[in-house]
């Protein structure tokens, strides 16, 4: 699978990126799971523990979905081949830049993308 914004190699003397406050998913397809804080350049989404997300459900692939914060402070969800799709704000992407407010749906799983407050 080609990606067409995957992050840019870094030289090994600069920093690595920091990730914006409050960096979040928020969960509304089950009642109090709350926000899912985005910590890291690299977050993988999934049903296998070894996940930074992990959602227990059977309409989510063991390895789902990443999302990688990018050199330009953008942030850009990939799909890793699931059974069920990636979706953002109802359509089936393959890769693509998130927004503040955007709607992922991985299988049955929802969650809103927010930046800040």
């Amino acid at each position: 699978m080609k990606l067409k914004l995957w992050p840019f190699s870094r030289q090994p003397h600069e920093p690595l990126p920091t990730i914006p406050a409050r960096t979040r998913f928020i969960r509304t397809d089950s009642v109090g799971k709350g926000d899912l804080r985005i910590r890291s350049t690299l977050c993988r989404l999934g049903r296998s523990p070894n996940n930074d997300f992990r959602f227990d459900n059977d309409s989510v692939s063991s390895r789902h979905a990443e999302v990688h914060y990018l050199p330009d402070g953008s942030f850009q969800i990939c799909d890793l081949g699931s059974t069920n799709g990636t979706w953002v704000n109802g359509q089936r992407i393959q890769n693509q830049l998130l927004k503040n407010g955007d709607v992922v749906e991985l299988g049955e799983v929802r969650l809103h993308f927010r930046v800040g407050d």
